[in-house]
């Protein structure tokens, strides 16, 4: 004898994980940071729990969880509204709603990124975390530091450029590899 909920789960379950990477890359368009993916993601996947005995042919679940997903988003960014990285309501809409398909490689990309960020020196990890921060910006930063805000807008704009360039090259290894 098969328990109706338990089904209800397992095929939930299962719809949420073949969506998983397409919905992280959704709303990574959405808001400024992984770790907001993270609770966007995880928010989105508990209202469409809440809510799947509403969806009615489970042959559409990637849609109707991307506009869960563009909602929570949009909650998750007004409770942000402060931070300098926020984008205005209208260009969250217009990336929602761009035909993109979803990235790929994003699991590779962040560890790449990861990686490079090990390796940079502790000073300089610190400062590119901090600045990086929900609602951190580099003038918050530069009261803090007896570093200019001008030096510390060259130093951020510096190790940007070698974070990229790093995790191209890992990125590029591995393709090679």
């Amino acid at each position: 004898m098969t328990n109706p909920e338990t089904d209800a789960y397992e095929l939930f379950m299962r719809l949420l994980l073949e969506q998983e990477s397409a919905l992280k890359a959704y709303v990574r368009r959405l808001v400024p940071t992984w770790h907001d993916v993270e609770e966007v993601a995880q928010q989105a996947g508990l209202v469409a729990w809440k809510k799947f005995d509403e969806l009615e042919d489970t042959a559409r679940f990637g849609g109707w969880l991307m506009t869960i997903a563009r909602f929570e988003a949009l909650k998750y960014r007004r409770s942000l509204a402060r931070s300098p990285l926020v984008f205005s309501d209208a260009l969250v809409e217009k990336l929602a709603e761009a035909d993109e398909p979803p990235l790929q490689g994003g699991a590779e990309r962040r560890q790449a990124l990861e990686s490079c960020l090990r390796s940079l020196e502790a000073t300089d990890r610190e400062l590119i975390l901090s600045v990086h921060r929900p609602g951190v910006t580099v003038r918050d930063y530069a009261k803090t530091s007896p570093r200019s805000e001008q030096a510390i807008y060259k130093a951020v704009q510096r190790l940007r450029v070698s974070l990229l360039g790093c995790v191209k090259r890992r990125l590029a290894a591995e393709a090679y590899s």
